[in-house]
Order: structure tokens, then sequence, then C-alpha cells
């Protein structure tokens, strides 16, 4: 069994913080459930993991690429905007 990268270990820890199911990121991100299953579990990472589609995911999660990639900057920035705002759970 593959071992997630830090995008796959980020991706999930941030769909958790936001109380948020696969379906239902994958949904806002406009990626199958399957692919990011596949990301989190680390059976899809590195070049595996289209630009595009880690893209999506930053947006629906509300993060920037640096973020998702775990590089040390601040998030505050207005540079992105979530694709579904009202998805993230309080």
């Amino acid at each position: 069994m593959a071992k997630p990268d830090i995008v796959g270990r980020r991706v999930r820890q941030l769909r958790l913080a936001r109380k948020l199911t696969q379906v239902e990121l994958a949904e806002a991100a406009g990626i199958t459930q399957s692919t990011l299953s596949e990301i989190e579990r680390g059976t899809r990472q590195g070049s595996g993991i289209t630009l595009r589609a880690a893209r999506r995911l930053a947006f629906a999660l509300g993060v920037s690429l640096d973020a998702l990639a775990g590089t040390p900057v601040d998030d505050t920035d207005d540079e992105y905007e979530p694709a579904l705002p009202g998805l993230v759970h309080a």
C-alpha cells in the first residue's frame, strides 16, 4: 500500500477539519471521488496529480496551492476564493 505524500495528507487533514466527506469535496472540486480517494491514500501522487485537480482542490478547501503542498506561507491572502464557500461547515 502506498504512503500518502504531503499533498494527500494535507487534503485529508483539511477535508476532515472542514467536516467534509470525500463525496462533498470531490463534487466541490469538480473531480471524481475515486480520484480524491487515490490522492488521500497515496496511490496517486506527484506527477499523478494534475495541476488542474490540485488547483480545484485548493479552491474548494479555501487554501492556496502552497498551503496544499505544505509550503509555509500566509494563507490569509485574498489571492484565492473557495469554489463553493457555503460548503465549508463552521
